[in-house]
């Protein structure tokens, strides 16, 4: 169970980037933007706790023992060969090893948890992979979906996602140019973009494991970023009341 503060607001969890070179110049550091907490998870009642990008794996036991819920943050690219897919692209810009292990560590014990899980653009392609989807490394109309572009997203009847943001479609920030092909084992899409890109994942069999390929924090005064952050930070405070 999380930890209690008194005040009914849930710990919630952020993954940092590590940026360290040859893929970034000077020393080796973490990275947060601070959209995720102004204006997103603080406004909707949430405490953000930071767990740096290199923590190893056997340290999650305690550290997600005190806390309500996981934010899986975005970042730089996904390297497949740890799972036995191809090296990444010349010009991608991969994620530390440890980083990446960390995030698929989290994805799986917050699974096994059944504690809220929300990934944001690498945040769900992390879960995807763990559920075994199939992955584009890079999308043949890459520009559409990247450099802050913003395209419409249509949420899927009859999902978690749905219930939370509407059925209708609307804009969203995109920052992308990897996606998943396909929701994988044990996912389901929940949302799609007006090309046919996969913009949305939930697990139907956890109360809130939900993954957007758009980057809500970017946008946070609009509707479906605060219904977004709400219904999260909701299903975070009823895991900390559980019994």
């Amino acid at each position: 169970m999380g930890n209690e503060l008194g005040d009914g607001r849930p710990l919630i969890g952020l993954t940092v980037e590590v940026l360290e070179p040859p893929v970034y110049e000077g020393r080796r550091r973490y990275q947060l933007f601070t959209d995720y907490l102004e204006g997103c998870l603080r406004d909707a009642g949430g405490v953000g706790i930071l767990i740096p990008g290199d923590t190893p794996p056997g340290d999650l036991g305690p550290i997600l023992g005190a806390l309500d819920g996981i934010l899986l943050t975005g970042g730089d690219d996904l390297d497949l060969r740890p799972l036995g897919g191809p090296a990444p692209l010349e010009t991608s810009k991969p994620v530390p090893p440890l980083q990446q292990a960390l995030n698929l560590a989290l994805v799986e014990e917050a699974g096994r948890r059944k504690m809220p899980t929300l990934g944001v653009c690498l945040g769900m392609q992390v879960m995807g992979v763990g559920a075994g989807a199939p992955f584009i490394q890079h999308l043949e109309d890459a520009d559409r979906h990247r450099a802050g572009v913003e395209h419409e997203v249509r949420p899927v009847s009859g999902t978690l996602l749905a219930s939370l943001l509407g059925e209708e479609p609307f804009s969203v920030p995109s920052f992308h140019h990897q996606a998943l092909e396909a929701p994988g084992e044990t996912l389901r899409a929940s949302a799609w973009s007006e090309d046919g890109i996969l913009e949305g994942v939930e697990d139907p069999e956890h109360p809130f494991s939900v993954g957007v390929q758009w980057h809500p924090e970017r946008a946070p005064d609009s509707a479906a970023t605060r219904a977004l952050f709400s219904g999260f930070v909701e299903a975070a405070r009823a895991y900390r009341g559980r019994e």
